[in-house]
């Protein structure tokens, strides 16, 4: 009996085992599926960066509570953990912000150029800002960075990038046109330390940067500066073509205008002959007295004087050398080398000088006024001696219209000198 009792409670106790190997198998498989379960949360301190901070907005900027998202997320990255002294190395940061229909994080992007920035007790060689990139909520930007470090106490040390704080607001949008601005809040980028190595080289002289033109890199700019140079070359030529077809239309004007005034005697010259002549024809008169020939003659020279007064042009006819002038006009030579001859004339009345000297169109000067009245009474007095049925020759009258004639003849031809003529120019 004793023997069944030792068996049983034998029995019972192995009974037991599996029992309790049963559960603490149990215990342990519900644990795990609790932790994986727990590391495929979303969980906020796993997703900020070692380090970072970041100080929420006010409460009740109606931003998304729990959507999982920070509104920035910064991270830098060396391309190189380990450098030597006066090597560039490339470091870039790159941020996260969150932009969406209910929310926008505006960063202050203005301390974080290359200009700005500052990162001792490394030297800042240069930089570059990439396009931005959008993906869904998130607006991606970066800055890349050259730095180097030349000192001796760094060798064989660790040093640190300095901490990087970023300032950024959050604009949450109210209503259906209305934005609210939040405060100024700030995220913090940790230190990044970088291994410094050694020195230069021991046969290097100096330090200096290596160059990065490749033979390739050389032959492409000297291309480039053929191509640009045989470019000016053709757009010079182009602008000298288009200089001369310019030019050539004034040229052509140019040349027609010294054909024109070649074979022909200047105002200058006709009117010191016409001065001449008048002197002659004054001492005659008084020595003679007026004769038909005279006034004919007078009459003429007259008319010659009160052309060149209103600027009418003179009527001249080449002549020979030993050509002379027909009956009425006045030989005129000019030039001392090579000297031409000319017989001028003119048919200008007294009303078209009166005319000339009451238009509106016509900028004469009181003075000139006064001569242009003087000729037109001179040509009056003139044609009554020369062409009435019964001539009324007034010696008085002739001899101040040829008076007047030969001051106006004098004046009119120091002002068409040819010094006058060039400082008018």
């Amino acid at each position: 009996m004793s023997r069944i009792k030792t068996w049983t409670g034998s029995r019972e106790a192995g009974a037991g085992k599996p029992l309790s190997l049963l559960l603490i198998i149990v215990w342990i498989a519900t644990c795990t599926a609790a932790a994986q379960h727990e590391q495929h949360q979303p969980s906020s301190k796993a997703s900020r960066p070692p380090g970072a901070e970041v100080r929420l907005p006010v409460p009740g900027s109606r931003l998304p509570v729990n959507v999982g998202w920070e509104p920035i997320r910064c991270w830098r990255q060396a391309s190189a953990g380990a450098v030597s002294i006066g090597e560039t190395f490339t470091v870039v940061l790159t941020c996260a912000v969150y932009e969406g229909d209910n929310a926008q994080v505006v960063p202050d992007e203005s301390r974080l150029g290359v200009a700005s920035i500052q990162m001792a007790p490394f030297e800042i060689l240069g930089g570059a800002h990439p396009p931005d990139v959008r993906r869904g909520s998130r607006r991606f930007f970066q800055y890349d960075y050259h730095l180097r470090i030349i000192g001796p106490d760094a060798i064989g040390s660790d040093v640190n990038i300095p901490p990087l704080t970023i300032s950024y607001r959050i604009h949450s949008q109210v209503g259906a046109a209305a934005t609210l601005q939040g405060r100024d809040l700030s995220y913090l980028l940790p230190m990044m330390p970088i291994k410094v190595l050694s020195l230069v080289p021991a046969d290097a002289a100096d330090i200096r940067d290596a160059s990065e033109a490749s033979l390739a890199a050389v032959d492409s700019l000297r291309f480039r500066s053929n191509a640009f140079r045989m470019l000016a070359l053709a757009l010079g030529t182009l602008a000298v073509a288009m200089v001369v077809l310019a030019l050539i239309p004034l040229a052509r004007l140019r040349v027609a205008a010294a054909d024109t005034e070649r074979g022909r005697v200047p105002d200058r010259a006709i009117l010191t002959a016409v001065g001449r002549e008048l002197d002659a024809v004054q001492t005659r008169t008084a020595r003679d007295g007026w004769t038909d020939d005279l006034v004919a003659r007078a009459a003429a020279l007259v008319r010659i004087v009160a052309a060149a007064a209103i600027d009418h042009p003179i009527s001249q006819l080449p002549l020979r050398a030993a050509e002379d002038a027909p009956e009425g006009r006045l030989r005129v030579t000019h030039g001392s080398l090579r000297s031409i001859a000319a017989s001028v004339s003119s048919a200008v009345t007294a009303d078209e000088v009166m005319r000339a000297r009451t238009a509106r169109d016509r900028a004469f000067s009181t003075t000139r006024r006064q001569q242009l009245e003087g000729l037109a009474a001179g040509l009056a007095t003139t044609s009554a001696a020369l062409y009435r049925r019964e001539p009324a020759r007034d010696s008085s009258a002739l001899d101040e219209a040829i008076r007047h004639a030969l001051a106006v003849a004098r004046e009119i031809s120091s002002e068409r000198g040819w010094m006058k003529q060039w400082t008018k120019r």
